[in-house]
C-alpha cells in the first residue's frame, strides 16, 4: 500500500474576488505527491459545495493506494468511497492520472483522449474593489491578448451594475466578449430585468443568475434575455443533475460551467461534458480559484472535451501573489499545452 505526501499551502489574491458570500482574499489547499511521481492538488471551497478544508485533509491523509492503478478504470476504482469529499477526490485523481501518464510517457491530455496540439482560448476574471480598478484591469487584460472578460455582479443595485458594465464595454470596445457571473444572487424577475436592461452591451452569457436550486427559473430565462444562460452552482445540488438530461422538458441552460475540483475530478467533468453535448448544451471549464497544478489538470481535460467556441476560465492562477509563470500560464489569452509527459507543471510549496 502506498500513501501520498500531503503538503498544505495558502495563496493570497492580489485583489479580493467578490462572491455571493462576500470578498475572497485567500485560498487554502493541499499538494499531493505519490512516491516515484504523480502530483495533484486539492483546493476545496466549502461555500461552493465541496467539503471543508479539514474534511479534505482528513480524506487525503486516510487515502492508501492498494494496487498499481495502471489504467484509467483502475484509477477510478482506487478512488471509491471519496464521493463525499469531491476536492480530495479531484486532487487524488489528478495525482494518479499524472502518475499514469508519466509511466506511459505521454502528456496528460493524451491519456484523457485529447491532443497536445490543442490551443485553449481563456477568459479572464476582472478583479478590483473600485470601478477605476476594474477598468484598469480590463484594459490591461485586453492589451495582454484576452478576448473574453468576466465580471461578477449581483451585490449592487441594478443601476450601479449597469454603469460598471457600460464603462467596461466602452473601455474594451465592441469586439471583446463580456460575460457576467451572478453566483445565484438574483431572483428570476431581477435577472430578467437586469439582463434585458443591458441588452445594448451585447453580453455573451450570464453564469448562474438565479439560485442553484432553481433550475426551472434558469430554464425560463432562456430566450427571454439577450444572452446565453449558463448553469454553474446548479450542477452541484444533490439529485438535481438528471433534470439537465430530461428530454421531455425545455433545456435548463445553454451552457454548463464545469469545475473539476467541485465535480470530483477530471474524468467526471469530461463525462458530464460529453453527456451535455448530446443534449445540445455547450460546456467550458473553469477552476475554483485553484492553484497551478489543478489549473494544469483543468487545461488538459478542457482540451479533451467536445470542442467549444467559448473561452475557458483558466486564467486564475495569475490572480495570486507570488506564483511564478508555468507551462500552462496563458500567452496572448490562450494556453498551449506542454509537450511533456504528465501534466507538465511543478510547483514548490
Amino acid at each position: 500500500m502506498t500513501k501520498p505526501q500531503v503538503t498544505p499551502f495558502e495563496l493570497t489574491l492580489r485583489a479580493p474576488v467578490q462572491t455571493a458570500q462576500g470578498a475572497m482574499r485567500v485560498r487554502r489547499g493541499f499538494v499531493i505527491r505519490f512516491p516515484g511521481g504523480g502530483t495533484g492538488e486539492a483546493t476545496p471551497l466549502e461555500e461552493f459545495g465541496t467539503e471543508s478544508l479539514e474534511a479534505c485533509q482528513q480524506a487525503l491523509e486516510r487515502f492508501e493506494l492498494r494496487d498499481d492503478a495502471g489504467s484509467l478504470d483502475a484509477v477510478d476504482a482506487a478512488l471509491g468511497g471519496l464521493d463525499g469529499t469531491p476536492a480530495a477526490r479531484a486532487g487524488l485523481e489528478l495525482a494518479l492520472l499524472d502518475r499514469l501518464a508519466l509511466q506511459r510517457g505521454v502528456p496528460l491530455v493524451e491519456l484523457l483522449g485529447g491532443s497536445v496540439d490543442a490551443t485553449l482560448a481563456c477568459g479572464a476574471l476582472l478583479a478590483g474593489e473600485t470601478a477605476d480598478a476594474l477598468l484598469r484591469n480590463a484594459t490591461a487584460l485586453v492589451e495582454q491578448g484576452f478576448r473574453t472578460l468576466k465580471v461578477k455582479i449581483g451585490r449592487r443595485p441594478l443601476i450601479q451594475e449597469a454603469q460598471r458594465l457600460l464603462a467596461i464595454r466602452r473601455a474594451v470596445g465592441p469586439d471583446v466578449r463580456l460575460r457576467v457571473d451572478a453566483n445565484g444572487t438574483c431572483t428570476e424577475g431581477e435577472a430578467r430585468t437586469a439582463l434585458r436592461a443591458v441588452e445594448s452591451l451585447d453580453l455573451e452569457l450570464c453564469e448562474q443568475p438565479v439560485a442553484a436550486g432553481d433550475l426551472e427559473g434558469l430554464s425560463r430565462l432562456r430566450g427571454y434575455v439577450p444572452c446565453l444562460i449558463a448553469v454553474d452552482e446548479g450542477l452541484l445540488v444533490p439529485g438535481q443533475r438528471p433534470r439537465l438530461f430530461d428530454t421531455e422538458r425545455p433545456r435548463v441552460a445553454d451552457v454548463a460551467v464545469l469545475k473539476p475540483m467541485a465535480l470530483g475530478g477530471l474524468r467526471r467533468a469530461q463525462a458530464l461534458a460529453a453527456a451535455l453535448a448530446e443534449r445540445k448544451v455547450d460546456s467550458y471549464v473553469t477552476t475554483l480559484l485553484d492553484g497551478p497544478i489543478a489549473r494544469a489538470g483543468a487545461a488538459a481535460v478542457a482540451a479533451a472535451m467536445p470542442a467549444t467556441s467559448l473561452a475557458h476560465g483558466l486564467s486564475t492562477v495569475e490572480l495570486f501573489e507570488g506564483v511564478p509563470p508555468d507551462a500552462c500560464t496563458p500567452q496572448r489569452g490562450a494556453i498551449h499545452l506542454p509537450r511533456v509527459a504528465g501534466h507538465g507543471v511543478t510547483w514548490a510549496v
